[in-house]
């Protein structure tokens, strides 16, 4: 009985002393994380005007423009929720016209697969509710470290044709990220969207004591209340007349 008793008791210490570390890492269930976001500006002209050889307006943003957009988001998270919030937008006026999202807040709260999100675009503020995305990921055998972490890369495609690049870390073993981003076994900390000349990637990341009102989610009082599908509808309705850059633009207001 008492042989029983220590293989129980060392199995417990197994199992507390793995929970504690991965792959020498400490397990982190609470925290706050930020991100950068990046985005080409000069490889976004170079692609819309990819035909046009005599452009010299063109040739002169290009001069002018710095050659990225830089914001700034924050993630503070604990093994129940997370909050994903805007730290900190790029106030270049020259980017004035790259700005197509504003005011980013996005709740997940894991044990009832939900999520609610505030995204205003250009006049109109939407509250977007839906379950936790799940895009389908193929993991790979790459890795590399970010902010301190060794984290897995896992590739998906999302919209029937965008492909994203993202790497998580199971050292933070909740299957979040930023903006919708999702599904993995593990805090997503870096994407990519090659399509969108896009990155978002994790700077910092520290421990923090959280209470409630680090988590706190205030409703816009006048908002479009939609899921993720009825928010991408409303702004493809809405840039219709746009063309070819319109159905850019929704995709670039969906991150």
């Amino acid at each position: 009985m008492k042989i029983k008793n220590k293989r129980v008791l060392f199995g417990l210490s197994v199992t507390l002393f793995l929970l504690q570390e991965v792959s020498g890492q400490q397990i982190m269930l609470n925290g706050k994380i930020t991100y950068e976001r990046k985005y080409s500006i000069i490889k976004d002209l170079e692609e819309q005007n990819a035909d046009d050889e005599e452009n010299t307006w063109f040739e002169q943003m290009k001069k002018n423009l710095p050659k990225y957009k830089i914001d700034f988001f924050e993630l503070t998270f604990n093994n129940k929720q997370l909050i994903y919030n805007t730290l900190q937008e790029d106030e270049n006026p020259m980017l004035r016209w790259y700005k197509t999202i504003t005011d980013v807040t996005q709740k997940t709260i894991f044990d009832c697969d939900s999520s609610w999100a505030n995204r205003t675009v250009y006049d109109k503020t939407y509250l977007v509710s839906d379950s936790i995305s799940k895009p389908i990921w193929k993991l790979t055998g790459e890795y590399r470290e970010i902010a301190g972490f060794t984290c897995r890369k896992a590739t998906t495609i999302i919209f029937d044709s965008v492909y994203v690049i993202a790497f998580y870390t199971d050292a933070i073993p909740l299957s979040g990220g930023p903006d919708f981003f999702a599904g993995l076994p593990g805090m997503i900390l870096g994407v990519a969207i090659p399509r969108l000349h896009t990155t978002i990637f994790a700077t910092n990341i520290n421990t923090a004591a959280l209470t409630e009102e680090d988590f706190v989610f205030k409703t816009p009082k006048k908002a479009l209340k939609v899921n993720r599908e009825g928010y991408r509808k409303d702004l493809s309705t809405n840039t219709e007349r746009w063309g070819k850059y319109g159905n850019r633009f929704v995709l670039k207001a969906m991150f």
